[in-house]
C-alpha cells in the first residue's frame, strides 16, 4: 500500500494539491458545484478522445516520416523536427506533439550516432511556444479561454505576437546547429489508414470549431463519443481522466476562496496590474507548472492578457514549468541515462 501512495503521488503530485486544496478550502467555505466549468471539461475530454484515435493510427508518425526521408543534414532534421511540433502543438496539445516526436527524434539519434540533446531542448521549446497561439494547443490556453470570455479573433490578437518572436528565436537557434552530413531511414512506419485519418481529422476539425464557440459544443461532444465508441470503445481508456480530476479540483478551490480577504488583498496589490500579474504567473509557473498556475491566479486577477502570456512563457524555465518539459526529460533519460 506504501509503494502505491508513493508511485501515485510520482505520477499525480498535481492531482493530489488540487484535491488537498479544494478539501481545506471547503472547510472554510461551503463548496458549490456551480465552480466547477462543465463546458471545460466537456470540451477537453472531447479533445483527448480525438487525439487518442489520430495516436492510434499513427499519424502523426507517418507525416514526421514523410517530410524526414528529404533530410540530409544534421540542421535539417532539427529543424523539420522542431518545427514539427510547433506546429503540431497547436492543434493537438503540446504533450501529444512530444510524446509523437521525441522518441522519433530518439531514434535518429540512435541511427546517426549523433546526441539528440540539443534538437530535444528545442523541440520542447518549441511545443511550449507554439501552442500558445490556439486554445486547444494546451490545457492551460482552453481554460483560460472559457474563464476570460475570449473570442477567437481577441485571443489570436493577443497571442500571435509572441508566437512570432518565438518562431524566430528557435529559428535562429536551428540555424545555430551544427550542419554534418547524415544517413538514416526510417523502417518500420505503418502504413497510413486513409478512411480513419479522415474521420480523425474531422472530428478534431469539429472540436476546434466547437472550442472556438463557431459550433455548439454538446451536439459535437456527442458525435465524437459516438464516433469513438463505434470506431474503438477501448480509446475511452486513454483520456487523462487525472487532468480533468485536477482541474475539478482547481475549480472548487478557486471558488471557496473568491472572496476571502487575502484574495481581496492579492487583487488589489501586484496582481493588479499587468506587469505584477505577468510577472507572478512566470515565477508561479516555476514551482507548480503552468496548468495550474494559470487556473489559481485566474480568480486572483482580472489582468487576462497578462496572466495568459505568462503562464504560457512561465513554461519554459525549470523541469516542472511545464508538464510536456517533464514528457522530454523523461524520454531522453531513458535513452541516455549517464547524461
Amino acid at each position: 500500500m506504501l509503494n502505491k501512495a508513493k508511485e501515485f503521488v510520482k505520477r499525480d503530485l498535481v492531482l493530489l494539491i488540487a484535491i488537498i486544496l479544494a478539501a481545506v478550502s471547503s472547510i472554510f467555505h461551503k463548496p458549490d458545484l456551480n465552480y466547477v466549468d462543465v463546458d471545460v471539461l466537456l470540451v477537453l475530454f472531447s479533445l483527448m478522445l480525438v487525439v487518442a484515435l489520430l495516436k492510434s493510427i499513427f499519424f502523426l508518425d507517418w507525416l514526421a516520416s514523410k517530410l524526414l526521408c528529404h533530410c540530409t543534414t544534421f540542421r535539417e532534421v532539427t529543424n523539420v523536427l522542431a518545427c514539427l511540433t510547433f506546429v503540431v502543438s497547436m492543434f493537438v496539445t503540446n504533450d501529444v506533439a512530444l510524446i509523437t516526436f521525441v522518441p522519433l527524434a530518439l531514434i535518429i539519434g540512435r541511427t546517426i550516432q549523433l546526441d539528440m540533446i540539443r534538437p530535444v531542448i528545442l523541440m520542447t521549446m518549441a511545443a511550449n511556444l507554439g501552442s500558445m497561439l490556439t486554445p486547444q494547443g494546451n490545457p492551460q490556453n482552453l481554460f483560460l479561454f472559457n474563464h476570460f470570455h475570449y473570442t477567437p479573433q481577441g485571443f489570436l490578437s493577443i497571442m500571435s505576437i509572441p508566437v512570432l518572436f518565438s518562431a524566430v528565436y528557435i529559428l535562429l537557434l536551428i540555424w545555430r546547429t551544427k550542419n554534418v552530413k547524415v544517413n538514416f531511414q526510417l523502417e518500420n512506419m505503418h502504413e497510413l489508414n486513409k478512411k480513419m485519418t479522415i474521420l480523425a481529422l474531422f472530428l478534431l476539425a469539429l472540436n476546434i470549431a466547437a472550442v472556438l464557440h463557431y459550433l455548439e459544443k454538446l451536439p459535437v461532444i456527442g458525435v465524437t463519443l459516438l464516433a469513438i465508441i463505434f470506431v474503438n470503445w477501448r480509446l475511452l481508456m486513454k483520456a487523462d481522466y487525472g487532468l480533468l480530476l485536477t482541474f475539478v479540483g482547481f475549480f472548487l478551490f478557486i471558488g471557496n476562496i473568491q472572496q476571502t480577504d487575502l484574495v481581496v488583498y492579492l487583487k488589489n496589490s501586484f496582481l493588479g496590474t499587468a506587469w505584477g500579474t505577468y510577472m507572478v504567473a512566470l515565477g508561479v509557473s516555476q514551482f507548480i507548472s503552468n496548468v495550474p498556475a494559470a487556473m489559481l491566479l485566474a480568480g486572483l486577477t482580472d489582468q487576462a492578457n497578462a496572466l495568459l502570456i505568462g503562464v504560457n512563457v512561465g513554461g519554459l524555465g525549470t523541469l516542472i514549468a511545464s508538464m510536456a518539459s517533464v514528457i522530454s526529460y523523461k524520454f531522453f533519460v531513458g535513452e541516455h541515462p549517464y547524461q
